[in-house]
């Protein structure tokens, strides 16, 4: 249905379009580029080293970034891009979506106030967002560059395909594999820059991953950090025992372990962050912990806790946003990976730095890529509950000492 759907809203929509056909003007760089990425915290986080060549690239253009609400907050800041605009795209709200024509009509909608504004190209990020493609359709943008894609395809004038991505050994400073997602939007801003001729000033490219705590945030977790008692030497740990997925989740147990070693062996303060949907997972952990740690409510800001991290020797977690928050603000960190592919969405940092850790089983299953979004389950998948507590220390031990205290 949903072909039969895109397919009649091309052919409906042709008419009203300038650039439905004819192929735009190349001649000159893109004065007006409209960057969609419809995602959450992380994969925006790992969208920021394209937007780094972007902008060193192409320092006389506009660049508008058009986000989800929820993923706005990790654009804030950023120097990379000059407009973050907000739209709530269909089937990243995690809320399910009853009208099954609503997607479409929303497009529709939101076209009209692309259009005013007259971009002359716009990247579709995420690879399998047909969405964001037809958006860009509808909206009579000349240039749309995006992933090959079956559903993206009719809708796109320049795409790349996955299977011919190459990047300069300057753009891939990690040794990630092609396919990581931060590959893949560096890969699609260099095919935007190829199109249009214009040369990569690959000298003046950062590629790391960015975030920007204010000023007012860093003041903000000095004064908790000072009442909570904690002095500028004293070891802090976070530990963010979440993530967006039920089968990502580790188990309270390994996390309570981990928090009472930190504190025995290390002499080491942990504070626990989470927002509201973690809350029963937190009081899980704390209730079992000997040494009961601090805890950190991140539903006030991103930035508060970015500020935090910037405070840790260490950062804890699971695949999840602030995990890549952590090595966005250079903070050493463990990754706990089970069900999701951490070539794909691993950290995008110096390996020594930004630790991944799997199942030491051999699971033929693993990664399966298959997430299950039903919280009311905290157990994890078997590929997460067989990560032992002595595979995490084998790593605390060899990073906890490597960020110097203030």
């Amino acid at each position: 249905m949903r072909r039969t759907i895109l397919q009649s809203l091309r052919i409906a929509a042709r008419p009203t379009l300038t650039y439905r056909s004819s192929l735009p003007r190349l001649a000159t760089p893109p004065k007006k580029l409209l960057l969609i990425r419809p995602d959450h915290l992380g994969d925006i986080l790992l969208t920021t080293p394209a937007l780094s060549l972007l902008r060193a690239s192409l320092p006389n253009t506009e660049i508008t970034a058009l986000v989800g609400p929820w993923g706005a907050a990790s654009l804030v800041g950023n120097p990379d891009v000059d407009k973050v605009v907000r739209c709530n795209f269909p089937g990243f709200s995690r809320e399910p979506n009853a009208n099954p024509f609503a997607p479409y009509l929303y497009a529709l909608q939101q076209s009209r106030r692309l259009r005013a504004e007259k971009y002359d190209a716009v990247i579709n990020f995420r690879y399998d967002f047909w969405w964001g493609a037809l958006l860009a359709y509808l909206a009579d943008i000349p240039a749309r560059f995006g992933f090959e894609w079956e559903e993206a395809n009719p809708f796109q004038n320049f795409s790349l395909s996955l299977s011919q991505i190459e990047l300069p050994e300057k753009l891939s400073p990690f040794g990630q594999p092609s396919q990581h997602f931060s590959s893949l939007g560096l890969a699609l801003a260099k095919h935007l820059l190829q199109t249009y001729k214009v040369p990569m000033d690959l000298e003046r490219v950062n590629v790391k991953l960015k975030f920007f705590p204010s000023p007012d945030d860093k003041r903000y977790v000095n004064l908790n950090l000072s009442e909570w008692g904690l002095e500028r030497d004293e070891r802090l740990v976070a530990i963010h025992p979440g993530t967006g997925a039920t089968l990502k989740l580790w188990t309270v147990e390994g996390f309570a372990a981990v928090a009472d070693t930190l504190a025995e062996r290390y002499g080491a303060k942990v504070v626990l962050t989470g927002g509201p949907q973690e809350v029963i997972l937190l009081k899980n952990i704390t209730k079992i912990c000997q040494n009961k740690p601090l805890y950190w409510d991140t539903s006030n800001s991103w930035g508060r806790l970015a500020a935090l991290f910037e405070r840790c020797d260490l950062v804890l977690g699971l695949d999840s946003g602030p995990l890549h928050l952590a090595v966005a603000v250079d903070v050493p960190s463990i990754h706990l990976f089970g069900p999701t592919d951490p070539s794909i969405f691993g950290p995008w940092g110096n390996p020594e730095l930004h630790r991944v850790i799997r199942t030491e089983i051999d699971l033929p299953c693993c990664p399966c890529g298959i997430l299950d979004a039903d919280r009311s389950c905290w157990r994890g998948g078997y590929c997460m509950r067989t990560i032992k507590v002595s595979q995490v220390f084998g790593e605390v031990d060899k990073l906890l000492d490597r960020r110097p205290h203030s």
